[in-house]
């Protein structure tokens, strides 16, 4: 409170940052982002455990047969099922399967509507399967769901007959148990995740505009958590969980240490982000391990898209994951379906021990290795840091536009002085005249006449002092009307710089209005041009982003002197910077991966720009803002995708083709996630990165 009352304390706050600003800027950065990345260090980091003891019966040993017979035979007659037609899918067989062990099963029917309309005949019409299975002890009012995808031989994803197979066989040892508690689903989806975002739609009675579900025969309880299986049928090397939802959720942490430490116990190979945990602590190499799997995840999250059929789930707050099994290479060893069996009825035997929700363990985390986890207490501080950065430089940059507010403190600290000492002299000079007064009454026997005339002079006195007094009483109204009208003056001023910098922010928000239509307007003129979607997709934004750079000449454009508008650059940068703190701290909330990312690049651009009426400075500001925009970020993503990729030669030209296919498959599939899923990150891009952005980029065209 002392800061806040006390101008002194006030204004030397003010002149450290007017005189730091910048150091106190790169050092907040550096050591925010140091402290952020160093957090994938093992004792800077915490060791995984369980906060939900409920879950801990399905850790024993499990109540399957050793010799597991009814699982080969279900695998095997899949496989001859679907060698008949390596383009289809056997679901007529899948669903007498069902049926033939006593479950409830039903047929699924919906239809996809393409978001980008080019002809009628392009709807799609997929159908799922599902099976429940009725808890015996219970009234149906909470279920688990089992799910696989439906996908052909001939695909060139991750092949599911084996997941369908241990289904089908645990299935049949579940129906013989008494103890659950919960009613099992056991979901077979066409379309990956398009047929789970039906089937939920379906389920909890919403829907789409795009994804049209039939109404559900049957259905269950609440459902509490689900299990997505993509599993092959042999030559599994190892099991890799996936986590990542849409809009970069993630389940509890919980669920994920559960299906870690069944796959221990069954000494099946555990991965995350096809990454095992280094076998050294403690020791560089392992901290530079720990930190590419964390950035891996990072990189996953940051996109927005679920990486399997379980990130639909999140939406209706139901904890989901994937257990992806991997296919073995020669030499390594063979994890038969017995094993992945065991880890999914035991994660199965947890979840139905469950007397409420997940809510214990966090919602919030990042994940260095299986066995490690870091917080959102540990990862928002120096997150915080690079943030502050940004809002130190706002803040001098504030001050740097209005230092009459700086002035008037300084005026009013010398104001309070003066009178303090005013008000000293008064109480001196009264003192010494009550003095004369007690010397004088010891004096009134001896001169009474001289006492009446000395008390008529002080009298007289008095009074002329009060005239002198008087018109200063009045110097000092005026001065004050004065002040009152200097500071008028000044918040006039003031808000006439702040209106200044309002038709450049609006003018940014509308062009983030056209990149969010642009899209659905241009597809529209598809057929005429002879185009495929996607093409036409990445050259309409290419077109926007080009006509989107150009608003700083048309805002600037000839005019009479008193038709120009002056826009101060420092303020423009201040409220760009606040708007940009305001925007990664906000979502960071909800994808710290996507927020981390951004200030990471854009701070020490945003935060050093100025205008300047150098042509070499100018460029130079203007090619670092380029690099840091939202289409720019995409093209280093794309490439960076393209190098991550198996086949990637090393060379060149390689590269930039591969760039460029990936990221015209990204925007598309942002789009297609936007109007499918609902997925948030191209209105985040469009509403707030981009406006953000375009602030900033006519900073460096305002003369100094």
């Amino acid at each position: 409170m002392g800061l806040l009352t006390d101008t002194k304390q006030r204004q030397r706050l003010v002149s450290v940052l007017s005189r730091h600003h910048q150091k106190l800027s790169v050092l907040l950065y550096v050591v925010g982002l140091v402290w952020f990345l160093a957090l994938a260090y093992e004792p800077l980091n915490a060791s995984t455990y369980f906060s939900e003891n409920a879950l801990l019966p399905g850790l024993v040993d499990s109540n399957l047969p050793s010799e597991f017979f009814s699982l080969h035979q279900y695998a095997e007659a899949l496989k001859a099922e679907m060698q008949k037609d390596k383009k289809r899918v056997p679901k007529d067989w899948i669903f007498r399967q069902f049926q033939n062990l006593g479950l409830e099963t039903y047929r699924h029917n919906f239809t996809i509507k393409y978001p980008f309309k080019m002809a009628i005949s392009q709807d799609l019409v997929g159908e799922n399967i599902f099976a429940i299975l009725r808890a015996r002890r219970a009234a149906s009012t909470e279920a688990l769901v089992m799910a696989t995808p439906l996908r052909a031989a001939s695909t060139t994803k991750t092949q599911t007959d084996g997941g369908i197979a241990v289904m089908l066989g645990l299935a049949e040892q579940f129906r013989k148990n008494p103890y659950w508690a919960k009613d099992v689903i056991f979901l077979l989806s066409e379309f990956d995740e398009v047929g789970v975002h039906a089937w939920l739609d379906a389920y909890h009675e919403t829907r789409s505009q795009y994804v049209i579900p039939d109404e559900l025969p049957g259905r269950s309880g609440a459902i509490q958590a689900a299990i997505n299986l993509e599993i092959p049928r042999d030559k599994i090397q190892y099991v890799n969980i996936k986590i990542e939802g849409l809009n970069g959720q993630l389940p509890n942490l919980d669920l994920f240490n559960l299906a870690v430490r069944l796959c221990r116990r069954e000494q099946v190979l555990v991965t995350f982000h096809h990454r095992s945990d280094h076998y050294e602590a403690d020791s560089w190499d392992s901290f530079q391990h720990s930190l590419v799997t964390m950035l891996h995840m990072m990189w996953s999250q940051a996109s927005g898209a679920p990486s399997g059929g379980h990130g639909l789930f999140h939406r209706y707050h139901i904890e989901a994951l994937t257990l992806e099994g991997v296919r073995f290479k020669k030499g390594f060893k063979n994890h038969p379906l017995e094993k992945i069996a065991r880890v999914t009825e035991g994660i199965f035997r947890s979840l139905n021990n469950l007397l409420e929700r997940f809510h214990q363990s966090f919602f919030f985390y990042l994940l260095p290795a299986t066995d490690r986890y870091v917080s959102i207490g540990l990862y928002m501080p120096p997150f915080g840091l690079m943030v502050a950065a940004a809002a130190i430089k706002a803040l001098a940059l504030w001050i740097e536009t209005h230092p009459s507010s700086t002035d008037n403190e300084e005026d009013s600290g010398n104001k309070e002085s003066l009178e303090a000492k005013t008000d000293k002299e008064e109480k001196a000079k009264d003192h010494n005249v009550e003095a004369e007064k007690s010397g004088e009454a010891t004096k009134d026997n001896e001169k009474p006449g001289e006492d009446e005339g000395k008390k008529c002079e002080k009298i007289s006195g008095e009074t002329t002092e009060g005239q002198h007094q008087s018109p200063g009483e009045e110097t000092d109204g005026t001065q004050d009307v004065s002040l009152n009208e200097d500071s008028d003056d000044e918040f006039e001023l003031q808000m006439t710089g702040l209106l200044t910098v309002t038709p450049m922010i609006l003018v940014s928000f509308l062009l983030g209005l056209m990149a969010y239509t642009a899209p659905y307007i241009l597809t529209r003129f598809t057929p005429s041009m002879k185009m495929k979607p996607d093409d036409t997709i990445l050259f309409g934004i290419l077109a926007v982003f080009s006509a989107a750079l150009s608003y700083p000449y048309l805002m600037s454009r000839k005019a009479a002197p008193e038709d120009q508008l002056t826009v101060d650059w420092r303020l423009l940068q201040c409220v760009g910077l606040f708007m940009q703190g305001l925007v990664l701290m906000a979502l960071s909330v909800m994808n710290i991966s996507l927020a981390f990312f951004l200030a990471a690049s854009s701070i020490p651009v945003t935060g050093f720009i100025k205008g300047t009426n150098q042509r070499v400075l100018r460029v130079l500001q203007l090619f670092a803002l380029l690099v840091i925009s939202p289409l720019g970020l995409l093209i280093i993503a794309s490439l960076v995708n393209a190098s991550l990729e198996k086949n990637f030669s090393g060379k060149l030209v390689d590269l930039v083709a591969g760039g460029y296919e990936h990221m015209k498959e990204m925007i598309f599939l942002l789009l297609v996630d936007q109007y499918l899923f609902s997925s948030w990150t191209y209105t985040i891009i469009c509403f707030a990165i981009l406006p953000t952005w375009l602030v900033f980029w006519a900073v460096p065209f305002n003369s100094p």
